[in-house]
């Protein structure tokens, strides 16, 4: 299990694009990840119940950054905690502090997922051309690495910004990709607003849970 969970992580690292829910008819659910053409997660067996999933979002949403340090550092008081509230044995605790250690870059700068949230948004607002098989005069390919480079460079800047619900960190974004309709700006700019659990805590939830699996 411990080598199909680490390959399943590394996919995270290099193509992780979208998170959504996955339920069953007990009540029990798993947030998964969603990749182009294949979904990984629904066929895994979920082992926690809703009441303790909620638990663990309601916590993770509260101590966001305290996690990030204290999953760096392999240590804290937090960390301990979440850990408790997914009932991972204590005996496990170095082995799963060590793997999410790990997978750091993957669980909280993870730019694929949200370079992929943009290119969905970007593409709603406008359809790809047929036969020039463009979005706005760019490629998917364009698109997608401009709209990456910039999430590169002003990651921790834009997650903050999604946190607070404010957006003016995307209006540079919007110009550069040639969004010049203002209600189109405007909609894009404000298409992360309040997304925060979504787009970044879920990812570390995630990443827990798999630990019962």
């Amino acid at each position: 299990m411990k080598k199909k969970r680490i390959l399943k992580l590394s996919a995270v690292a290099i193509t992780a694009l979208t998170l959504m829910s996955c339920s069953s008819k007990n009540g029990i659910y798993l947030n998964i990840l969603q990749f182009p053409g294949t979904i990984f997660g629904c066929d895994m067996n979920c082992s926690l119940p809703i009441d303790k999933k909620k638990k663990i979002e309601e916590y993770t949403k509260i101590h966001y950054e305290e996690l990030r340090e204290e999953v760096k550092e392999k240590k804290g008081k937090h960390l301990e905690q979440v850990l408790k509230l997914a009932d991972i044995k204590k005996s496990k605790y170095p082995n799963v502090k060590a793997q999410l250690q790990k997978e750091h870059n993957a669980i909280f700068h993870n730019t694929k997922r949200i370079t992929e949230e943009l290119v969905q948004n970007i593409s709603k607002l406008y359809l790809s051309k047929e036969k020039s098989k463009t979005i706005n005069g760019f490629s998917y390919t364009e698109l997608s690495d401009s709209i990456e480079a910039y999430v590169e460079e002003h990651f921790e800047e834009i997650r903050l910004a999604v946190k607070s619900e404010k957006s003016e960190i995307l209006i540079p974004l919007a110009k550069k990709i040639n969004i010049k309709d203002k209600k189109k700006e405007e909609t894009f700019i404000n298409s992360l607003s309040g997304k925060h659990i979504q787009l970044y805590d879920d990812l570390l939830v995630l990443s827990i849970i798999m630990y019962k699996m």
